[in-house]
């Protein structure tokens, strides 16, 4: 089957300018054009879009994606380099996951606390230890 690239970017959620920054880049290699030189893509080229935007998405950047995906063209000789590319990134995107969930923790007590003074109808007696309460001045 083959898509136009609005039908592309609404069907993996991107916008049509990163789609054609990464095909003018190279990282759509086999994207074909019809007789009105417009993109025509088909469905592997939107496997190899959905890797790209994957890697983009936790963190990898533009150039290293390029050299993994020039490995892939390589063949199989490749693929030691490609699997300590993609164990690097699974480290670093669990790191990220770990991160956010840290983060998220936070987020919820907080919630949770405004949740019951709001519920209890008290004031918010809670201070970070960094923060003083100080009267306002005018400038």
């Amino acid at each position: 089957m083959s898509y136009t690239i609005h039908e592309v970017a609404e069907k993996m959620g991107i916008s049509t300018y990163s789609i054609r920054y990464y095909h003018e880049h190279g990282m759509l290699p086999f994207v074909k054009r019809d007789e009105n030189n417009n993109r025509i893509f088909e469905d592997s080229d939107l496997e190899w879009l959905n890797i790209i935007v994957c890697l983009r998405a936790t963190g990898m950047s533009v150039a290293r994606i390029k050299h993994y995906l020039a490995l892939a063209q390589d063949g199989d000789e490749t693929v030691p380099e490609r699997y300590e590319m993609m164990k690097e990134q699974q480290a670093q995107t669990l790191q990220e996951i770990q991160d956010l969930q840290q983060h998220l923790a936070t987020i919820n007590f907080k919630v949770d606390h405004y949740a019951a003074l709001m519920e209890n109808h008290e004031p918010d007696s809670f201070i970070p230890s960094d923060l003083q309460r100080k009267p306002a001045v005018n400038h």
